[in-house]
C-alpha cells in the first residue's frame, strides 16, 4: 500500500480541479467552429467527491465539463499528467462512476463528437422550452425567462443535461430528475420550471442560436394544509370515517409555491439579473390564482438579501403597505402590547400580498424602521446605554422607536421561546436586547443598499409585445441557493 506522503503527493483538490464552461458555435473565415464564452469554477463539490473534497490517483489533474450554451448539452473531458497504479486495494478514483450518475450518457461522448453537435446548423433555430414569459432589455442586453412544466419532454431533457449544478452550486442539493430513476408524472405536474436566457438578438443573422444559458429556478406546488384543500362544510364528511373522501383535482386546489432552486451562473452575477429573475418568477406566482402563498426553502445569505430587497420593492408598490404606521396610542409597557400594529389588518395584506408570514413580517419591521429618523434612533440607543430599557422619551418620535423595538423583541421572542425560557430573566433580556440589536443593524444595511439602488435605477417603461426596458442595476447577484441561512437567533448555551 501507498505511504501516507504518496498518498497526498496523488491527491487532488476536486473543486479547484474541476473547471466548468459554456460554449457556441463561430464562424471564421466562412468555417463553423466553437468557441468558449465563459468559464468559472463551482462553489462546492463535496456532496460528489467526499467531504474533504479531494480526488485520489492522479497528478496535474484537471476536469473539463462544458455545456452548449444554448441547450446546455454537456461533455466531460478529463486531463492529467500521470495515473497513480493501483497497489492492492489502493486505486486512483473512478471518476466516471462518481459522475456517470449526474450526467446524461452523452456527456461522456468524445470532445469532437460534442463540438460537432454544438456547431451544426440546425441549433440555429433553437429556443429555450416552454412559453416565453417576461423580457428585459437592459443596457443593450435581453434578458428572457422562460417558463415550463416538468412534463414538457424538451423542458425535462434541459433539467436532466444541467441539474448538476444543483450539486456544485447549492448546498445539500439534489436533482428533481436522477437520470435513470422512476419518474413519478403527477410529482411532474407540481413542478414549474424557469429558465433565464441571454438573447443576442444581432446572432440571428450570423446563422446561430441567439440564447445563451443564464440560470434557472424550480418551483414546487406544495399542498400541507388540509383548510387549503376543501371547504370548511365538507371536514365534517372527510372526518367521518364511513364517508367517502371526495376526490380533488389538485390542478384547482389553492397551494404553496415554494421556490425550491435557484441558480444564477457566475458570468452573469452583479449586473441586476438575479432580481429581475427572481422578480419575474415572484410576479408569476402573485398571479397565478391556484398560489396562496409563495415561500422559499432555506435561502443563503446573498438570496436573502436579494429577496429582502425585492420584496421591499414590491410590497412598496402597495399604498396600504407604503401607509403603515406604529401606533402611538398602544400602552406603553416593558412586555410588548398587542396593540402596536394592526394585526388583522396586516396579516390581510400578508395574504394579498402572497409572502410567507416570517418573511412578510421581517419586510414590515424593515418598512417601520425605515420611518424613523435616524437621529432620534442614536438618541434612544445613547439613553437606553446610560440607564437601560426604560419608559419613552417624551417625543412622539422617540415612542414611536421604542414600541418598534418591543415589536421585534416580540417576535425574536416567540420564535426563540423555548431556548429563552431556560435562562433567568436577566440574562433573556440582554439576549433579546443583543439580538434586537443585530437585526437593526441587518436592516439598515439593507434600507441603505435599497436607496443606493433607487438611485441608480431608471423608471421602467412598457415595450411592445410585452418588452420591457427594465432599470440598470449595479447591486449583486451572487445567488446560488441554498447554502448557509443568514438567521438572526438567540444564542443559548447549556450545561451538557
Amino acid at each position: 500500500m501507498a505511504d501516507e506522503q504518496t498518498i497526498e503527493d496523488w491527491s487532488s483538490n476536486s473543486t479547484e480541479a474541476l473547471q466548468l464552461s459554456l460554449i457556441a458555435p463561430k464562424f471564421e473565415n466562412g468555417i463553423r467552429k466553437v468557441e468558449t464564452l465563459y468559464t468559472f469554477e463551482p462553489l462546492m463539490t463535496y456532496s460528489i467527491f467526499g467531504d474533504e473534497e479531494s480526488i485520489f490517483g492522479y497528478k496535474g489533474l484537471k476536469i473539463q465539463l462544458r455545456f452548449g450554451a444554448t441547450d446546455m448539452r454537456p461533455n466531460l473531458h478529463v486531463f492529467y499528467t500521470k495515473k497513480f497504479k493501483a497497489v492492492g486495494d489502493t486505486e486512483a478514483d473512478d471518476l466516471k462512476l462518481k459522475l456517470e450518475e449526474l450526467l446524461p450518457k452523452n456527456a461522456f461522448e468524445k470532445q469532437s463528437i460534442h463540438e460537432t453537435y454544438i456547431s451544426s446548423p440546425e441549433l440555429a433555430n433553437w429556443k429555450p422550452p416552454g412559453e416565453l414569459w417576461q423580457s428585459f432589455v437592459v443596457g443593450g442586453k435581453t434578458q428572457e425567462i422562460w417558463r415550463a412544466s416538468l412534463t414538457d419532454l424538451a423542458a425535462k431533457q434541459l433539467v436532466k443535461r444541467m441539474q448538476i449544478l444543483a450539486r456544485l452550486y447549492i448546498e445539500g442539493g439534489t436533482e428533481p430528475l436522477p437520470p435513470g430513476e422512476d419518474e413519478d408524472e403527477e410529482d411532474q405536474k407540481r413542478w414549474t420550471l424557469f429558465f433565464s436566457y441571454q438573447k443576442d438578438t444581432a446572432a440571428a443573422s450570423s446563422q446561430v442560436s441567439p440564447y445563451t444559458f443564464m440560470g434557472y429556478s424550480t418551483v414546487y406546488k406544495f399542498f400541507p394544509i388540509l383548510k387549503y384543500m376543501v371547504k370548511p362544510d365538507t371536514l365534517a364528511t372527510i372526518s367521518n370515517e364511513a364517508a367517502p373522501i371526495p376526490q380533488i383535482d389538485f390542478s384547482s386546489v389553492p397551494c404553496r409555491s415554494r421556490i425550491a432552486q435557484f441558480i444564477l451562473l457566475q458570468p452573469f452575477h452583479g449586473e441586476g439579473n438575479g432580481s429581475r429573475f427572481y422578480s419575474s418568477i415572484f410576479e408569476f406566482l402573485h398571479k397565478e390564482l391556484q398560489t396562496a402563498e409563495i415561500t422559499v426553502e432555506d435561502p443563503n445569505e446573498a438570496f436573502d438579501d436579494m429577496r429582502d430587497l425585492n420584496d421591499l420593492k414590491f410590497l412598496r408598490s402597495m399604498p396600504e403597505f407604503s401607509g403603515l404606521k406604529i401606533n402611538t396610542k398602544s400602552k406603553y409597557k416593558e412586555n410588548a402590547p398587542n396593540d402596536i400594529v394592526d394585526a388583522i389588518g396586516l396579516e390581510k395584506l400578508r395574504m394579498k400580498a402572497k409572502i410567507a408570514p416570517r418573511q412578510f413580517y421581517r419586510i414590515v419591521e424593515m418598512q417601520l424602521l425605515s420611518t424613523i429618523p435616524i437621529i432620534v434612533r442614536k438618541a434612544v440607543a445613547l439613553r437606553q446605554q446610560q440607564s437601560g430599557f426604560g419608559k419613552a422619551g417624551p417625543k412622539n418620535e422617540e415612542l414611536i422607536y421604542y414600541l418598534w423595538q418591543l415589536l421585534v423583541k416580540k417576535r425574536l421572542y416567540r420564535h426563540n421561546k423555548q431556548q429563552l425560557m431556560q435562562l433567568d430573566r436577566t440574562e433573556r433580556i440582554e439576549k433579546l436586547e443583543d439580538a434586537m440589536a443585530a437585526v437593526e443593524d441587518d436592516y439598515g444595511r439593507l434600507l441603505q443598499a435599497y436607496e443606493v439602488r433607487a438611485k441608480q435605477s431608471v423608471a421602467a417603461s412598457e415595450k411592445d409585445k410585452g418588452k420591457r426596458e427594465a432599470p440598470e442595476d449595479s447591486s449583486s447577484d451572487d445567488v446560488s441557493y441554498p447554502p448557509t441561512k443568514k438567521k438572526i437567533k438567540v444564542v443559548v448555551k447549556t450545561a451538557s
